[in-house]
């Protein structure tokens, strides 16, 4: 490949993966309405009831001037329907019969022919009922329940307006007939200029041969349900014990997907490369859409024929079909403050799982996996020390002002924090792998930067044997192969100097992973890559901050 690269820079031929992009201006505006009530009813001496519902109501997004999309029309023939029709009649291939060749389907812009400056429609009746109560078993032990729906933003905070039209790339084109000939180079890799800025006069013609985004006409924001109970016990010399079960569904989460892909029936299912579909697949023909736009090559491959909506390379929207489900152990203990110090532990038990992606575009339902979020285990030990110098102090109470100007005051705060690392994902294209899962993941003493897991259990190497137009029915991950887990001491020095009534200067002295504890990266999981199964890059070097803060 960087023989090739190096070859077409020698021939004055242009990377065909670089493209000029021109960026429109933007004014977004929504406005957000929230209303609660809640009361906190003491219905025993032992008995607190907390009952509260919420609602909120974002209305939908608009651009001040109309400078973008809103949905896509499935139906509307395309502007270059007719004479594509006519020109693919003269060349059909034997799937679809000239008479059932659509060029469907094109964007519709706010604000324009009768559209709404509103991109989407909104739900009014986005209610958040709270309820909650704390029963006192005895004097020092507490039982505490709760349960409430929280509803996401899907507005400004969330989502971007789609501005094609008003800003777009124009692609590198070196080649119009699969590199026959070449009609662009290095010294004018756009021989037929920059795609113009058509706004919305471009109308169902926008960003035809490139990929296209748009918006659902109705839209429902994600919300998530939570709920908990546990037990929290005092005692004696203030040590606090808070043991709970904390558990979440969400629903309704927003997942991106394209629309223009090949229907399953003409994808292998074979569980070895098929070069006879990969060929037939990507067999080359006269393209019906060349003469109707610059941006369309003299050839194209029967997959992209077959596509639903062939005139454009992908047809994004975010649905909301994407749910997770979190379920946790949590305990906490705290040495409340006391004798100038405080101590805190809290350790979580936990299993996240979510259905957020497809394994296969043409799947009816998302993929029911290991979150990225996942973290198994996770530790964190914290405390704040007075050092007992100066004023007030148990050493030096006596100390003359200057000399507590300086010993005196300064506290110590520290932090440990462990948890496990995320699963490792194979990626959206299936790793070939023949092997005992199980035999994969390694053990922590065998574990190391340059052979992370066993890439010998089962992996096929060879990127001639790679799967490729199959339909994917393994899995994205091996519940026993994670990334290297976080490791982390923080430790910090504060100090506060009084000048004059009301006006203090603070000196802060921090150190961020200070034992400089290597967090790595996760190991590349590109089977044909030289480096599969290695970590090249590790995260979180050990940061020292010293900072003077002015209180007045």
């Amino acid at each position: 490949a960087m023989g090739g690269e190096i070859a077409s820079f020698l021939l004055g031929i242009p990377s065909t993966s670089s493209y000029m992009t021109r960026s429109a201006d933007s004014a977004t505006q929504e406005i957000y309405y929230g209303l609660y009530v809640h009361d906190d009813v003491k219905l025993t001496p032992k008995l607190t009831m907390n009952i509260g519902v919420r609602w909120e109501y974002e209305t939908p997004l608009t651009e001040r001037y109309n400078r973008t999309i809103s949905q896509f029309d499935f139906n509307a023939a395309s502007p270059i329907e007719a004479a594509v029709k006519a020109n693919y009649a003269a060349n059909p291939i034997p799937e679809i019969a000239a008479s059932d060749f659509r060029v469907k389907g094109g964007l519709l812009f706010a604000g324009v022919d009768g559209n709404s400056r509103s991109l989407w429609k909104n739900e009014k009746n986005n209610f958040m009922p709270r309820i909650g109560f704390a029963y006192q078993l005895q004097p020092t032990l507490v039982f505490r329940a709760g349960y409430g729906i929280f509803f996401d933003s899907i507005g400004i905070n969330t989502s971007s307006i789609v501005q094609s039209g008003f800003g777009n790339s124009t692609p590198v084109q070196a080649s119009l007939d699969s590199g026959v000939s070449f009609v662009a180079s290095t010294a004018n890799p756009f021989p037929n200029g920059l795609i113009k800025l058509a706004g919305s006069s471009g109308g169902l013609s926008t960003n035809l041969g490139q990929s296209v985004t748009f918006f659902r006409p109705e839209r429902k924001a994600s919300y998530n349900q939570r709920w908990s109970f546990g037990f929290q016990k005092l005692f004696p010399g203030q040590f606090m014990v808070d043991a709970s079960y904390v558990g979440s569904r969400g629903t309704r989460i927003l997942i991106s997907r394209n629309l223009n892909f090949l229907p399953e029936k003409y994808l292998s299912t074979s569980g070895t490369r098929d070069a006879t579909t990969i060929s037939y697949l990507g067999k080359s023909f006269t393209s019906p859409f060349y003469g109707t736009n610059s941006i369309y090559g003299k050839t194209i491959t029967r997959y992209n024929l077959l596509l639903p909506y062939p005139q454009f390379t992908s047809v994004n929207v975010n649905d909301e079909t994407g749910y997770s489900w979190y379920h946790s152990a949590q305990l906490r203990m705290e040495k409340r403050f006391a004798k100038s110090y405080t101590l805190s532990l809290s350790y979580t038990l936990s299993r996240m799982m979510e259905a957020t992606s497809y394994l296969n575009a043409s799947d009816p339902q998302p993929y029911e996996a290991l979150s990225t979020m996942d973290r198994p285990h996770r530790l964190v030990i914290s405390g704040i020390w007075e050092l007992p110098f100066g004023k007030g102090r148990r050493f030096g109470s006596n100390l003359p002002g200057v000399l507590n100007f300086f010993a005196g005051g300064w506290q110590f705060n520290g932090m440990v924090q462990r948890q496990s690392g995320p699963a490792l994902e194979w990626g959206d294209v299936w790793t070939l792998f023949s092997g005992d899962s199980t035999k994969v993941g390694l053990s922590k003493s065998e574990r190391s930067v340059d052979r992370w897991f066993n890439t010998n259990a089962g992996f096929n190497k060879v990127s001639t044997q790679q799967l490729a137009n199959n339909i994917r029915v393994s899995p994205k991950y091996f519940s026993n192969l994670r990334a290297d887990g976080q490791a982390r001491w923080d430790f910090s020095l504060f100090k506060t100097f009084p000048i004059v009534d009301r006006v203090n200067m603070q000196f802060r002295a921090e150190s961020i992973n200070a034992w400089n504890h290597p967090n790595l990266s996760t190991p590349t999981m590109t089977v044909t890559s030289s480096t599969f199964g290695q970590i090249t890059t590790q995260d979180a070097t050990r940061t020292w901050i010293f900072s003077l803060k002015l209180n007045y």
